[in-house]
């Protein structure tokens, strides 16, 4: 696959993965937070908590969006092996697990308040389906440390070269 190719796709990719989240974070969750506090009003009050929780879950994965898009820009202008890069990379990781960390004292949260109100406000769902995000997200995370340190080494490489030539 060219280079210009791999990039397009990368960037479409990007932009779809973008408007999903947008739309999961901006437009699906408030309405179906909106939903559950009418059947169940006891637990109405965790709407607005729930809903800023997933929102600042969503702002590291933007970040990270923002992020891989210079790194598609930098390789786009042929510039695949740059500190830039690896730094984006630890960026990258670093967003990864500032989400994971989010999603988990939310769950936390959910467990604490379940817990004092004695409401079944966390069904089993929830934490089965947030250990996998967790899960993908410090994969993500370790991919990303890995890119880091694999890039670093071939712009070492590649500024060894250039010096030898």
């Amino acid at each position: 696959m060219q280079q210009k190719t791999l990039v397009s796709w990368l960037k479409a990719i990007i932009i779809i993965f973008g408007i999903l989240l947008a739309a999961l974070l901006f437009a699906v969750l408030p309405t179906a937070g909106i939903k559950v506090s009418g059947t169940m009003p006891e637990i109405a009050f965790l709407y607005w908590p729930c809903l800023i929780v997933s929102w600042l879950f969503g702002t590291p994965i933007f970040l990270m969006l923002m992020e891989a898009w210079k790194v598609c820009n930098r390789i786009a202008s042929g510039q695949p092996f740059c500190a830039d890069n690896a730094r984006s990379f630890v960026s990258l990781c670093q967003n990864a697990l500032i989400a994971c960390g989010v999603l988990l004292a939310g769950n936390i949260g959910l467990i604490i308040v379940s817990a004092v109100t004695g409401l079944a406000v966390y069904p089993i769902a929830v934490p089965v389906f947030s250990m996998l995000v967790i899960f993908v997200g410090l994969a993500v995370a370790v991919a990303c440390a890995t890119l880091s340190h694999l890039i670093y080494k071939a712009t070492d490489i590649n500024e060894e070269n250039q010096l030898t030539i």
